[in-house]
């Protein structure tokens, strides 16, 4: 289990660098995290099984410091992305593997540009691994006192439902690729159309080290 551990966190890294620097619905984009992570989780020899339903996480102590996805209550979809309120995870055995939850600031900012609020955010892991048995009902996530509570509840027939509506895609085979090129090599820095403006600046940068210190690593724009 540790050493499964250790590639959940190395996946998490190796996930967060892309999804940050290239992602198109950043922010909703669980279920591409969640098929990215299951494929390569299954290469490394550790089986899970792709989870949707709906999810909700504490992030703050005030009352609206709740990020909830779920069909039972709808919410708010980034511009331009085809997206059903949902959340999507893994679970292996007892655990519940998350690697989305880097992205819960970013969750925060966009539905306070909407709503007009202001969502203290406490609580963002880089990734979550959570026993099944502490997920908590939406109703006590709201009701609690304290960020560092989610919820996690599947949700029978969401799947075939989506794939209905067309919602859910296979994963394109350079993106997995990608992910195997940055969890083999986790000193890869990843700059995407995501963080594009910084770009040419932090090359540059690299460059200069490369050039003082004779190393550094890889830069991929």
């Amino acid at each position: 289990m540790t050493n499964q551990l250790g590639i959940v966190a190395r996946l998490a890294s190796a996930l967060q660098k892309l999804m940050t620097g290239a992602s198109p619905q950043l922010g909703a984009d669980c279920l591409l995290h969640a098929q990215m992570a299951q494929t390569l989780l299954d290469q490394e020899g550790v089986p899970t099984r792709l989870v949707l339903g709906e999810a909700a996480w504490r992030v703050g102590p005030g009352d609206g410091d709740v990020i909830t996805h779920s069909p039972n209550v709808g919410g708010f979809a980034p511009q331009g992305a085809k997206a059903l309120a949902y959340h999507a995870w893994l679970e292996s055995g007892t655990k519940i593997i998350d690697f989305s939850t880097h992205s819960l600031r970013t969750k925060a900012a966009q539905l306070d540009a909407f709503d007009g609020g202001k969502t203290a955010v406490e609580w963002c892991p880089p990734y979550l691994v959570l026993e099944r048995a502490q997920s908590l009902t939406l109703k006590e996530v709201a009701q609690a006192d304290s960020a560092g509570v989610a919820c996690y509840q599947e949700i029978p027939g969401l799947r075939e439902f989506m794939i209905e509506q067309c919602l859910v895609k296979e994963v394109d085979a350079g993106n997995l690729q990608l992910l195997r090129l940055v969890f083999d090599q986790p000193e890869i820095k990843v700059f995407g159309p995501n963080n594009r403006h910084d770009c040419d600046e932090l090359v540059e940068q690299a460059l200069k080290s490369k050039q003082s210190h004779g190393g550094g690593g890889t830069w991929i724009c």
